[in-house]
């Protein structure tokens, strides 16, 4: 017997694997006891079994049929167990869990959807934005100066507004100058 070598979590997992078989606890075990920094120790007592030859030889045969099949029982468990843990470890285990099938949605569901996407398009093309209309306070330079008729008089600005223009119109000359300004009434 050449025996194999495991890693660490191989061992652990047939090491409780085991456990579990034999219903033992890891705190007060009556089998396998764990040893910090060793590993694990057999703690179970072990007794041969002596056959009686003076017995029926067929009772021998069938103590011998027994005893080989409760052996290779055992066999065939710890190797079970040993590739349990050997296909534990090479396979990662998946929390798999079955996608639910979604829920369609109800006619409801889709008639509010549906105004949802249709009622802002309605409101865009089928209202239009109200003119305003405008009374005309002066000309500067050819800069016709307007504002709201719905806005306080601004006639007290007017000087304010014409170097304004004109500084403007000096800095942007050519076609880069205002053609129209609008001005609106502030709280001062």
């Amino acid at each position: 017997d050449q025996g194999f070598e495991v890693d660490d979590s191989s061992l652990t997992q047939a090491i409780s694997t085991l456990r579990k078989m034999l219903k033992d606890s890891t705190k007060s075990p009556q089998f396998v006891k764990t040893v910090p920094k060793r590993g694990y120790q057999l703690i179970a007592t072990v007794e041969s079994v002596q056959l009686d030859a003076s017995k029926d030889p067929d009772a021998i045969e069938q103590s011998d049929e027994s005893y080989s099949s409760a052996v290779s029982s055992s066999e065939l468990v710890s190797q079970a167990a040993v590739s349990e843990a050997v296909i534990t470890q090479t396979s990662p285990s998946v929390d798999s869990t079955p996608a639910a099938p979604k829920p369609r949605m109800d006619l409801f569901t889709k008639l509010i959807l549906l105004v949802a996407v249709i009622l802002p398009i309605c409101v865009i093309l089928f209202t239009t934005a109200s003119q305003s209309k405008f009374r005309r306070l002066a000309v500067f330079n050819d800069v016709i100066v307007s504002t709201p008729i719905n806005h306080p008089d601004l006639t007290s600005w007017l000087p304010v507004i014409e170097s304004c223009v004109r500084k403007y119109g000096g800095m942007h000359t050519g076609g880069l100058g205002p053609k129209e300004v609008i001005a609106t009434g502030g709280q001062n």
